[in-house]
């Protein structure tokens, strides 16, 4: 599993990476109010607990919890505001969102969140 770690995690950041950039259009133009928010914090949930795991399980990094738990969540929170940036520098049909900024925040403080009440279990399962 550990070797799977840094590849998940890149396609990962690759896959946000098209979602935040490309030109993508959605058939019927069906829209929730907000669900673009949930989508962000969802996907900003999942970046932090991917790279957390890498930097915590990967057999290069053998990173303590908590600096594993600080370098994915300010990997995410850095990688958020890079997005955005780009989105006003490289798109003509995109724009920077505060709200986006929020939400990809809040994703990143949820998954601190959780992984912080599994700490126990985390570091328990890395000793075997």
């Amino acid at each position: 599993m550990h070797k799977y770690l840094l590849p998940v995690a890149l396609l990962y950041t690759g896959l946000i990476t098209w979602l935040s950039l490309g030109k993508i259009i959605i058939p019927g133009n069906i829209a929730v109010q907000g669900s673009d928010k949930i989508g962000h914090l969802l996907a900003y949930f999942v970046f932090t607990i991917i790279w957390f795991l890498f930097f915590f399980y990967s057999e290069r990094q053998k990173r303590r919890f908590f600096e594993s738990l600080w370098i994915s969540s300010l990997a995410g929170f850095l990688y958020g505001i890079l997005m955005e940036f780009c989105q006003a520098i490289f798109t003509d049909y995109r724009s920077p969102d505060w709200y986006d900024f929020i939400a990809n925040t809040s994703g990143i403080i949820l998954s601190v969140c959780v992984l912080s009440v599994l700490q126990k279990k985390l570091v328990k399962k890395r000793r075997y």
